[in-house]
């Protein structure tokens, strides 16, 4: 962005800021009614909550007085079932709030029902027939979709007695929850206004307006559903009703101590979109207003600001640009008539003037400098370590072929003028801090090295030597030699590398410096283990926490093989490979394999104890016995000591099979220890890469 454009912009902002406030207080005030909408959304629906629990209460009152009077009809009392049942399904006629009436006897069986029953149902299971037989009193049951009549409702149960005043069974009544429908047609809701009952399951027991497919349906995973539960009393919430539509509900819990605990809720909701309709509309007028308003202030002061701050500033950027350019003749030509900007132009005009005055004076020393350089450039040509020097501030002042061949720049111009730490960033910033401890304490840096990539060589070693440059006892800069030492250090760090590559014993069969490639053919078993789920737990953490959970678990499986002195040949991601017999002999080397494998699972179970529980991750390890041929692959610059052959291949493919803390060995395997450990049922499985089955066990123990 120019210069210009940031002024512009800046004073566009400047003119946003002053209209901002007042589209703040539209903001706030839109809330406020919103809030206020809400409010009298909430308190309607609250009453018509109240209300229906109140309905609801003198229906549960009605439905005990009904059983108390049927409990003492003849009919029911003598248990003749013709005769009472005729006696129910007339009353279930003229009351249609009622789904069920019938009465069982001791055992739970129906001798009589309201409804024609093709058979007998047993309903000694039920809440209300149990309450009612065990307490002698009335009992409700939970609600419930029925089993006959697959309508929502809820059970009440009272005992009937003969007599002699001892318990012969119980009559039942199913109250039909339709009475809630009415209900809410009655009280005559906005429309697109929902109520829903249901249980404490989540299971919608009543849906107004009806809405096919839901009755009796689960709705526990809906958002509404879950902030009802979890709340569990009475309150408002904003969710999507059961068919998506955003709403405002309030809800309240139906029941309490007169269902036993059998709580169901009722919630009562009004699509945000018809509470709000008022709110928006005069939100959208007055957002109109506001913009047509600001619009107007906006165009007014850009015209002002256009005339007396970016008109000069433009003239003035203009000039400035020109004498960048090099054209010391550029003058704004403004009168200081233009206020501060105007007083600006003509320093600006002032300041131009005596830069083309000193032109000619500066094309002297320029010539004068250009011949030293040069001399220099002569001399630096024939020394073989690179030099190179710097002002006090940084800047290279000269540069010899060496130390353009060290650093791999084509030619000096791309350094000489610029600074070291952008002209070699890698190198150039930490070159900068020493440059300061001279210039403030004029002692030498000796022998310092570092090694670093550059674009034309790659990674280099390099070793510098500084020290101040001076002048009449003064320091005008610093001095640098550089040499480049790569291939001494890559030598030293062949050493170090193959420490980190091999184990100790393989360590001293090898001279880094005369490193063969090839290899010779020997029996080793092979262990690999990989960590279950580790791919799924890295979504979870960043890259550093990631890295050192993966560090403790291979180092736990690390450690089992090396105290078995097995050799481990590479780490695969979060896998380890390792091998026992080689380079060295070792007559249990199938022994071995086997403690190193139940040492990882026990490591691992050990290193549960110290990790979260949602850090504990399982491994599967496969052991297999067979030839492969060990050596070093690779070249003289990138070497690797490992083993190849069929038979790496078929531990790797039996690893590949193994569960949670599974260790599974192969049929040769098990035949070399079979005396030593217990395994289970061997099994058939199919492998990549083989036509026939391969028979292994799973490894349980040490005998």
């Amino acid at each position: 962005m120019t210069i210009f454009a940031s002024l512009r912009a800046r004073l566009l902002a400047l003119m946003l800021l002053a209209v901002l406030p007042a589209f703040g207080l539209i903001i706030y005030s839109s809330l406020q009614e919103r809030q206020s909408a809400a409010r009298a959304v909430q308190v309607e629906a609250q009453r018509l909550i109240r209300l229906m629990a109140s309905q609801h209460e003198r229906f549960i009152e009605g439905a005990r007085q009904l059983l108390t009077a049927l409990a003492q009809l003849p009919a029911v009392r003598q248990r003749d079932g013709a005769g009472c049942s005729a006696l129910f399904a007339d009353f279930l006629r003229r009351y249609p709030f009622y789904a069920n009436l019938g009465a069982v006897d001791l055992d739970g069986d129906t001798f009589c029902s309201g409804l024609r029953l093709t058979r007998p149902v047993n309903l000694a299971d039920r809440a209300y027939v149990k309450g009612a037989l065990q307490t002698r009193d009335f009992a409700i049951g939970e609600y419930q979709i029925g089993r006959i009549t697959g309508k929502a409702s809820v059970n009440f149960g009272y005992p009937f007695v003969d007599d002699a005043g001892t318990v012969q069974g119980a009559v039942f009544a199913a109250l039909d929850l339709v009475w809630l429908k009415q209900l809410a047609a009655e009280a005559q809701l906005p429309s697109g206004a929902t109520l829903t009952l249901f249980d404490r399951n989540g299971t919608v027991l009543v849906h107004h307006p009806s809405a096919l497919g839901l009755t009796g349906t689960s709705a526990a995973d809906t958002p509404l559903v879950k902030s009802i539960l979890n709340r569990r009393e009475a309150d408002t919430v904003q969710a999507p009703n059961l068919d998506g539509v955003m709403s405002l509900f309030a809800f309240a819990p139906i029941g309490g101590s007169r269902l036993d605990g059998y709580t169901v809720y009722l919630a009562v909701g009004i699509p945000t979109a018809v509470a709000f309709a008022d709110v928006n509309r005069a939100f959208i007028r007055n957002l109109l207003v506001f913009a047509v308003v600001a619009l107007l202030a906006l165009a007014a002061a850009w015209w002002f600001g256009n005339r007396l701050i970016l008109g000069p500033a433009r003239i003035l950027l203009t000039a400035t640009e020109r004498l960048q350019s090099g054209d010391l003749g550029a003058r704004t030509g403004l009168s200081p008539g233009h206020g501060e900007l105007g007083q600006l132009a003509q320093a600006f005009d002032h300041m131009a003037e005596r830069l083309q005055d000193r032109e000619a004076r500066l094309s002297q020393t320029l010539s004068e400098v250009t011949e030293l350089k040069d001399l220099l450039d002569n001399v630096f040509s024939s020394i073989v370590s690179g030099v190179i020097t710097l002002d006090l501030q940084g800047n290279i002042t000269l540069c010899n072929q060496a130390a353009l061949h060290i650093l791999g720049v084509a030619s000096s111009g791309q350094l000489v003028g610029k600074n070291v730490a952008d002209a070699l960033p890698a190198l150039g910033t930490p070159l900068l801090h020493h440059v300061l401890s001279i210039r403030r304490t004029e002692k030498p840096v000796i022998g310092l090295e570092m090694s670093l990539p550059l674009p034309e060589r790659g990674a280099l070693h390099l070793r510098f030597n500084l020290s101040a440059l001076k002048a009449a006892e003064q320091i005008q800069g610093v001095a640098i030699v550089v040499d480049d030492v790569t291939e001494k250090k890559q030598m030293e760090a062949q050493r170090r590398l193959l420490e980190h590559m091999v184990s100790p014993a393989i360590l001293n069969q090898i001279d880094p410096d005369h490193l063969q490639l090839g290899g010779q053919r020997h029996e080793i078993t092979l262990v690999f283990a990989d960590i279950h789920g580790f791919t799924g737990i890295s979504e979870q953490l960043n890259a550093e926490d990631l890295v050192g959970l993966l560090n403790r678990y291979l180092a736990a499986m690390a450690n089992a093989v090396l105290a078995q002195e097995g050799t481990i040949d590479k780490f695969l991601g979060d896998a380890v490979m390792a091998w026992f017999n080689a380079p060295l002999p070792q007559p249990d080397h199938v022994l071995r394999a086997v403690r190193a494998a139940l040492a990882i699972r026990d490591a691992i179970n050990a290193l549960h104890r110290e990790v979260s529980p949602i850090f504990r991750l399982t491994c599967g390890i496969g052991l297999h016995v067979g030839e492969a041929v060990l050596g070093l692959v690779g070249t003289k610059e990138r070497v690797e000591y490992t083993a190849i052959g069929d038979d790496v291949n078929t531990a790797k493919r039996i690893q590949e099979h193994t569960g949670p803390h599974q260790i599974l060995i192969s049929a040769a395997t098990y035949a070399r220890v079979k005396d030593q450990v217990t395994v289970g049922e061997s099994r058939q499985i199919q492998v990549k890469g083989k036509q026939k089955p391969l028979e292994v066990y799973e490894l349980l123990g040490l005998k």
